[in-house]
C-alpha cells in the first residue's frame, strides 16, 4: 500500500513535469512566433526609414535647386530693374519682359510651395528619427518663404 501510494505520487509528479514541459514548449513556441513577428516589423520599419531618408535627401536636393533658382531669379530681377530706367524709354518690350518674369516667378513660387509641402510631409514622417535636421529644414523653409514674399 505504501509502495502503491509512492508510485501514485511519483506518477502525479511526472505528469505535472510533463504538463509543465508542454506548457513551456507552448510558451517557447509563442515567444518564437512573437520574436519573428517583431523581427518582421523591425525590418519593415527599417525599410520605411530608408525610403523616408531617400525622400528627405531628394527633397533637400530639390530645395537646394530651388534656392539656386531663386538666387538666379533675384539677380535677373535686379538686373532688369537696373537696366529698366524710366518706363517710357523701353516701352512695351520692358513691360512684356516683366510680365514674362512675373509669370515665371509665379510658376516657380507655386513649384516651391509644392516642394515645401512635400518637405513638410517628409519632415513630419522623418521627425521621429531626425528632430535636429527637421529644425534646419523648417528654418530653411522660413527663409525661402521670406525670399519668395520679397520677390512677389
Amino acid at each position: 500500500r505504501f509502495s502503491f501510494r509512492r508510485e501514485k505520487l511519483s506518477v502525479a509528479r511526472l505528469q505535472r513535469e510533463v504538463a509543465q514541459s508542454k506548457s513551456e514548449g507552448a510558451m517557447r513556441e509563442k515567444l518564437i512566433h512573437e520574436l519573428e513577428e517583431e523581427r518582421h516589423l523591425r525590418l519593415e520599419s527599417e525599410k520605411r526609414l530608408r525610403e523616408v531618408t531617400l525622400e528627405s535627401e531628394r527633397s533637400r536636393a530639390q530645395m537646394r535647386g530651388l534656392q539656386e533658382q531663386f538666387s538666379r531669379m533675384e539677380e535677373t530681377v535686379r538686373n532688369l530693374l537696373q537696366s529698366q530706367g524710366s518706363p517710357g524709354q523701353h516701352g512695351e518690350g520692358t513691360v512684356n519682359i516683366m510680365k514674362v518674369y512675373q509669370e515665371k516667378l509665379s510658376e516657380d513660387s507655386r513649384k516651391c510651395k509644392e516642394g515645401m509641402e512635400k518637405i513638410h510631409r517628409a519632415a513630419d514622417e522623418d521627425s521621429r528619427s531626425e528632430s535636429s535636421s527637421t529644425e534646419e529644414e523648417k528654418e530653411k523653409t522660413k527663409l525661402l518663404l521670406e525670399r519668395l514674399k520679397a520677390l512677389e
